[in-house]
């Protein structure tokens, strides 16, 4: 989920890419790492609401509104995760899909 000025708001990632063995698939593996490090940062700045894994291959991020302070760090880190993850889809386009929603919340 973006605001409507492009800067994330929060995401849910869900399944293991592809036909591979959990834990042996490395398109699923660069998106986890991908979503895991903006989590983290994302925590260091007090910016989660709400988030975590309810099974394995599943993520959701809830994160509040950012301080004016940090929405040029929030811009920036949602431009390079949302570049990180549409690469991997186009590097790997049957086990990897992004998809973007605007919203006002």
């Amino acid at each position: 989920m973006l605001s409507p000025r492009g800067i994330l708001r929060g995401f849910d990632a869900d399944g293991h890419a592809g036909a591979d063995e959990v834990g042996r698939n490395i398109a699923c593996a660069a998106a986890t790492s991908l979503l895991r490090t903006a989590g983290k940062l994302c925590a260091e700045r007090a910016l989660v609401k709400a988030g975590g894994a309810s099974a394995p291959g599943e993520m959701r991020l809830v994160l509040q509104a950012a301080a004016n302070a940090d929405d040029g760090w929030l811009k920036g880190m949602t431009d390079f995760l949302l570049r990180g993850l549409k690469d991997l889809a186009q590097e790997f386009p049957r086990e990897i899909v992004v998809r973007t929603e605007t919203t006002e919340v």
